[in-house]
């Protein structure tokens, strides 16, 4: 008989993340158990944005990524017929498929305060042992505990992430394949910035938010720098194609100042007030940086100086910009100012004339 405990761990993981991860890895330890991870079908507590089978590749992706054998997963509830499955048919099923080993349900503090609304919920109690992940500001009354025989696990280092966090594109902690699928997908907050871009005007700002991040990144400037970095770089060209009409429309509006600038640099001021009206971007920092990188300005913050020499040297625009993105993730500060150099440089040659903001930009810089 196999003593290792199997814990079931399921969730709508819409998407799934690190503090999940992190939490099975915890419970590996704590219980000396494998980790089964079950997608829901359809969660009754919250509505799924992603649909079934997205969940379920997220899942398989997190978890490959992690490369912990101790985790696993199925679709047990995910492909059983009819709209509603229940946790109770799940656990029989899993007790006549693994007869030789004891089974444990992982759940959280709000679930256990639901859990006599459950369907069979002493009979489930009876048949597997149910662990409990408090969670902040959520009380589990001790009948309940008592009642159907819960364990409260001390567990705490899940972080602030949280799947809402994801999907308001508020947190980058998850793994970076589910990551880049969920861009794939224009899943999430992706879905509204996508539909501002062409295909290639999307790859382009997907390229720019990862060279964004992995510069913040090799330059130690912490997470929260990092994710202000990719959401800049994913932002900064949404207002690229815009129509022209609603273009001069938000210029006199909203920055009539900068009409007499060449009409090639509305698209950063456009960029800004679409990410903030439109996709919901209120940081005042990211919201300035998308305003300054196409001609740049003085007093440039280190978000803005990532941000534009990310666009001038993203590896998609088919010229070798190798060197000066060595140069970025040795220190991003010295790179910018060779890529604002070779970019006046490469401007002059094309015979376009300067504009006051890029001529403030050199004079404080170069």
């Amino acid at each position: 008989m196999n003593e290792t405990p199997l814990i079931l761990f399921g969730g709508s993981f819409d998407p799934i993340h690190n503090g999940h991860l992190r939490l099975a890895s915890y419970v590996k330890r704590h219980l000396h158990a494998e980790v089964c991870f079950l997608v829901a079908k359809s969660p009754r507590w919250k509505k799924a944005f992603a649909t079934n089978e997205q969940r379920f590749m997220m899942l398989k992706l997190g978890l490959a990524s992690f490369g912990d054998s101790s985790f696993t997963y199925s679709d047990s509830e995910l492909f059983r017929k009819g709209e509603v499955t229940y946790t109770i048919d799940t656990v029989k099923e899993f007790k006549e498929k693994r007869k030789d080993r004891p089974l444990g349900l992982l759940i959280g503090g709000d679930q256990a305060q639901k859990f006599p609304h459950w369907k069979e919920a002493k009979l489930l109690s009876e048949l597997v042992k149910i662990y409990v992940i408090p969670r902040f500001g959520v009380e589990i009354p001790s009948d309940i505990l008592s009642t159907y025989q819960m364990e409260v696990l001390p567990y705490f280092g899940g972080g602030t992430v949280s799947s809402t966090a994801i999907r308001e594109g508020k947190s980058l902690d998850l793994p970076n394949e589910v990551l880049i699928y969920i861009e794939g997908e224009k899943l999430y907050f992706l879905n509204k910035i996508s539909s501002f871009l062409s295909s290639s005007r999307y790859e382009h700002s997907l390229s720019v938010a990862h060279l964004s991040r992995q510069i913040a990144s090799y330059n130690r400037l912490g997470e929260e720098m990092e994710l202000l970095c990719y959401q800049a770089g994913l932002l900064h060209d949404v207002g690229k194609e815009a129509p022209q009409e609603l273009t001069l429309s938000v210029m006199k509006n909203f920055y009539p100042k900068e009409m007499d600038l060449p009409s090639y640099a509305y698209h950063q001021f456009v960029g800004a007030y679409l990410a903030n009206k439109e996709c919901g971007e209120n940081r005042e920092e990211v919201l300035k940086a998308i305003a300054a990188h196409c001609t740049g300005k003085k007093d440039m913050s280190p978000l803005s100086q990532i941000l534009y020499s990310a666009d001038k040297i993203d590896p998609g625009r088919g010229w070798d910009s190798s060197s000066f993105i060595k140069e970025c993730f040795k220190d991003y500060h010295q790179g910018f100012l060779k890529v604002l150099k070779a970019n006046r440089e490469f401007l002059s040659k094309k015979e376009e004339s300067e504009n006051r903001l890029s001529l403030a930009c050199y004079k404080a810089y170069l």
